[in-house]
């Protein structure tokens, strides 16, 4: 069997990562009611940085994890904070506002201004298949999140979700590109193991997250094993979403990642048991195609 090329590689992580974030997506949504947004990062990020940690000093040992210039490590550090800091933090809180659907149709428009960010500052070439490729992808995400939210936010939180989703969008934007850089001198797999834990003390650090082992022990047991299936599958979305960075380039990296409605629709119709309507349908159809083009 011939192994897949580097960008056939990265755009299969982009997909995967999108899978993952349609599942944690609904899995963190479903931990709302017992902790909060913070507390939520706080300990998925850290639970899932130790579980990366443990990978990489078993593979290549623990001196990899320091074997970094202190610019890249700088870099690291800023983009997590950028990343699940300011980011997944303000998105879990725009759901909880405005709906997921609402939400996610706004917080996954990031890709536009990562590859027009990856263009000013790499030089990263926008061509013609990545334009309509972009424009179709996150058209149809766009058609499939509007069709299935069916939340009406209160007048007073529609412009907090609709603030809280521009800023998440921006935050993954800038985040997307700053890693760049760094994923030329270490593999995916270290970036993670050092950025989660970071993120995971930051949160700790904050008044947001205070009260936080108390929450955990009076949830009970239901909300504690879905907080760590949470934790898990973030630390494989995550490394599967810089190696697509890292293979596919931040313009296609970012956009495939961004598919995660897509996956999310036949979630809802085998475990939920949501209906599907043509609208929702069409859009699929519109973001595999943009998909397609993308790898012309």
């Amino acid at each position: 069997m011939v192994p897949p090329s580097d960008p056939a590689l990265g755009a299969l992580c982009a997909l995967g990562a999108a899978l993952a974030w349609s599942i944690t997506s609904l899995l963190a949504r479903s931990l709302m009611p017992h902790y909060g947004s913070v507390t939520i990062n706080a300990v998925r990020s850290g639970i899932a940085g130790a579980l990366l940690a443990l990978a990489v000093t078993a593979i290549d040992g623990p001196g990899v994890l320091v074997a970094m210039s202190g610019a890249t490590f700088l870099v690291l550090a800023l983009s997590i904070v950028a990343a699940i800091g300011i980011g997944d933090t303000v998105f879990f809180e725009s759901t909880r506002a405005i709906g997921l659907g609402r939400a996610m149709t706004i917080a996954t428009t990031y890709p536009v201004g990562a590859a027009l960010l990856a263009a000013a500052l790499f030089g990263e070439r926008i061509s013609t298949p990545v334009a309509v490729g972009t424009l179709l992808t996150l058209g149809g995400v766009a058609l499939i999140v509007s069709v299935r939210s069916g939340d009406e936010a209160r007048p007073e939180r529609l412009w907090f979700g609709v603030g809280t989703a521009v800023i998440a969008s921006v935050a993954w934007a800038v985040s997307t590109v700053m890693m760049k850089r760094p994923l030329e001198e270490i593999e995916p797999l270290t970036a993670q193991a050092v950025r989660l834990p970071l993120a995971s003390a930051l949160l700790f650090l904050t008044p947001w997250a205070r009260g936080a082992g108390g929450a955990l022990r009076a949830a009970g047991r239901g909300p504690l094993a879905r907080i760590c299936a949470l934790s898990v599958i973030t630390a494989v979305s995550s490394v599967m979403f810089v190696a697509s960075l890292k293979y596919a380039g931040v313009a296609i990296g970012a956009v495939l990642s961004a598919t995660a409605p897509l996956f999310a629709l036949p979630l809802g119709v085998i475990f939920l048991g949501e209906r599907v309507s043509a609208s929702t349908v069409v859009g699929a159809l519109i973001a595999v195609g943009g998909i397609i083009v993308l790898q012309l």
